[in-house]
């Protein structure tokens, strides 16, 4: 098909187009793509809705020279305003000086569209964003390339409007054994000897078009009435089945729970290099990514959901994200208590604000837009799941789910701040829940809660207990709803209750039906706030979110040892060099007690240590052999990862690496971000492989108080997930 006859083609039919009722603009996009010459030529017919102003602006990628055709009216070049908004949440900042050029196109009064071609190159390189050391990442504003295709809104490949929705169809032509992705549903692909020619259409209105393209190997399957689509840039039909088995359960999952699939499709696309990104309709997952077993179980529900959260219900994103939080607890935290694991998940959002957070740092969540680092992802994802679940238990499970239908019935494909999400839930609860949402959306930092003067006292046949419960944070007191469990004699199951705290400190006295041995405050970790240190076992992410962290490396080793050693230091200090030092052990007298200390190699000199520091928990260090948790390991087979607190300083981390191979080293630093949660972990292998992992025991919480000598473990009430899942997709470990 020529581009003369494409052009007649559009003209011809514009008055046919199906334009929804609720986008602004409609494009219809003939998009040819060179991906050789990092190159693409655009036809875009554009039809407004509102005519009511003969005058549009738009801006375009720099060098993309539009020009206007067939159509009455003409077209001019605005200059550029500083501090141009980003079209997309998927921003490279170090592109930021890359601004789109800006347009006018002026109409006749009443035409309703107009007809702009271009053509040009989109080619900017992947660059590192957040943080080395706790997990970064890379992020391109926009790359066509023989490796692949990705534009986005950011990218500028079409006229983007300010502010304004859109809905389109896309005719897009491709090199041989090419296939293309963007929102809404294929209607179409056609393959050729010299091409591939593919016709989207997409009516739902959206923020932004996506265009990613690749050579892909494509597996695909109807269900529920949605068409699953795995695009895999390797064949591997195995792999295809289980994410197309996860695709059917998810989506009928939240179906059931919020409301129908909103598009078409759903298609897990693999990225050319390491993304979590959600689009809506698709997901777009790095190549080691989806190899991940456990993604199957939590990142992959995560991006479904998005479909329904912040790709169909809009985040207002000057007002906070949080769909981010939402999607969270729906999915991530949704499986974890599906299996019991509920309480354990959530202590972990706790510990990870509490070693990642430092005051100084915190921010409230109508200030959160979307993840760049450890604290940010701590906070708006964190805190905002913790919210969510706050919200249910004060609402209960029934009208929590209400109004979760509520939320996405009334404001779907409507961008929706934080005061929707509190007039919505309000209305269904029947009950205003603005003080709520005020303390923790716009108010930074989080209660830290102590347990003191607890008594137990018997009157005749009847038995009293009583406490103090006190917020001891700076500044003015949240009001909480915090649960109590109290382990009473003869009894298998704990009593359970809730107190108000409404004021700093709450002196509470209950009458109990018999007499208490332990009082456990908030033991679900139900509340969000800040952990005492003895709350949480030593943990990698207490490391990674200190203050000051010293890498000591050991002179002893061999030297291709040593020098693997010091360029895995190296590259966590190129992230920070203010945070990170570099030492040699056997230029230290002693360990600096006031910053995080991270002991590299089996030959360390300090390593006894370490094992004074786990003294009471179940380790033992014989020379080049070890014993985790009853799992014996080797010098030679094992590559490890130990925690423990610093001997002269509980609120510091003394952490142990080691590995016996120089190339284990590489795959263990990008791998133990990952694992902040962890205490101990072993890998085997180069690439390399986990083997064990696991969490010490909490030995000493400060808000567990024993009346007795007993040592009987407390036993708390199960609780019923939001939702069960029908199949087994989502509960495998």
């Amino acid at each position: 098909m020529t581009w003369k006859r494409i052009l007649q083609q559009l003209l011809l039919a514009t008055c046919l187009l199906p334009l929804s009722l609720q986008a602004q603009l409609h494009h219809r996009l003939q998009v040819q793509l060179n991906p050789q010459l990092h190159s693409i030529v655009v036809i875009d017919d554009i039809t407004r809705t509102d005519t009511r102003t003969p005058q549009l602006e738009f801006q375009l990628h720099r060098d993309l020279t539009p020009v206007l055709m067939g159509s009455a009216g003409h077209l001019e070049a605005l200059s550029s305003r500083t501090g141009e908004k980003r079209a997309t949440t998927y921003v490279s900042s170090q592109d930021a000086e890359l601004l789109p050029r800006r347009y006018r196109v002026v109409l006749p009064a009443g035409q309703e569209h107009f007809v702009l071609r271009y053509q040009g190159h989109i080619h900017h390189a992947l660059r590192q964003q957040g943080e080395e050391y706790a997990r970064g990442f890379r992020e391109t504003s926009g790359m066509i390339d023989a490796e692949g295709v990705f534009l986005a809104g950011q990218s500028y490949w079409y006229p983007h409007v300010e502010g304004e929705q859109v809905s389109f169809e896309l005719h897009l032509l491709l090199p041989p054994d090419w296939n293309g992705m963007t929102q809404g549903e294929r209607l179409a692909r056609t393959a050729a000897k010299e091409q591939i020619e593919e016709h989207w259409r997409c009516n739902p209105p959206q923020q932004e078009i996506y265009l990613i393209a690749g050579r892909f190997s494509e597996y695909t399957r109807k269900t529920h009435g949605v068409e699953a689509m795995v695009l895999l840039r390797e064949p591997d039909a195995i792999l295809a089945e289980q994410y197309l088995d996860a695709t059917a359960e998810y989506v009928q999952l939240y179906s059931d729970l919020i409301a129908p699939y909103p598009y078409a499709k759903f298609a897990l696309v693999e990225n050319f290099w390491e993304t979590g990104y959600g689009m809506p309709s698709f997901t777009l997952l790095g190549p080691r990514v989806i190899r991940f077993p456990f993604i199957l179980h939590t990142s992959y529900p995560h991006e479904i959901l998005h479909n329904w959260w912040g790709n169909s219900v809009y985040v207002d994103y000057e007002s906070g994200n949080w769909a981010e939080g939402l999607t969270s607890y729906l999915a991530d935290h949704l499986f974890k208590e599906q299996r019991g694991l509920g309480a354990d998940y959530r202590r972990g959002v706790l510990q990870k604000y509490t070693d990642y957070v430092h005051h100084q740092q915190d921010f409230p969540l109508s200030e959160f837009r979307s993840r760049h680092s450890e604290v940010s992802e701590a906070v708006g994802y964190g805190k905002t799941l913790m919210l969510f679940h706050m919200l249910r238990r004060q609402l209960g499970d029934a009208t929590f789910r209400e109004g979760l239908q509520a939320l996405y019935h009334q404001r779907r494909y409507q961008v929706t701040g934080f005061e929707d999400v509190e007039s919505i839930f309000s209305t269904v609860a029947g009950d205003p829940l603005d003080p709520f949402f005020a303390q923790w959306v716009d108010r930074s930092g989080a209660p830290s809660l102590q347990v003191t003067d607890v008594h137990a006292w018997r009157e005749g046949e009847r038995n009293f207990l009583s406490a103090v419960i006190e917020q001891t944070q700076p500044g003015p007191g949240y009001t909480l709803r915090v649960p109590l469990a109290v382990q009473l004699e003869g009894t298998e199951m704990a009593w359970q209750t809730e107190v108000l705290l409404d004021s700093k400190a709450v002196k509470l006295e209950r009458e109990l039906p018999a007499a208490p041995l332990r009082l456990e405050v908030d033991p679900e970790f139900d509340v969000f706030r800040r952990l005492e240190r003895s709350e949480i076992p030593p943990a990698i992410s207490q490391a990674m979110g200190a203050d000051q962290v010293m890498m000591v490396l050991p002179a002893a080793s061999p030297s291709a040892l040593r020098a693997a050693y010091s360029a895995l230091a190296a590259a966590w200090q190129a992230g920070d060099p203010d945070r990170f030092s570099i030492a040699l052990d056997r230029d230290l007298e002693k360990l600096p007690d006031d910053r995080a200390v991270w002991l590299f190699g089996w030959d360390n000199r300090f390593r006894t240590q370490l094992t004074q520091a786990l003294a009471g928990y179940a380790f033992s260090d014989h020379g080049d052999t070890l014993t985790i948790a009853g799992r014996q390991l080797s010098r030679t087979q094992h590559a490890t990862v130990v925690m423990a607190r610093h001997p002269g300083n509980p609120e510091q981390a003394l952490a142990w690496l080691a590995a016996d191979e120089p190339a284990t080293l590489t795959g263990l630093g990008r791998k133990l971000p990952h694992y902040g949660g962890y205490s101990y972990l072993a890998f085997s292998g180069n690439e390399p492989d986990n083997v064990l992992k696991g969490r010490w025991p909490v030995q000493d919480s400060p808000l567990s108080v024993n009346l007795t000598n007993t040592s009987t473990p407390m036993r708390l009430a199960p609780r019923a997930p939001l939702v069960t899942t029908q199949r087994g997709v989502s509960t495998a470990p």
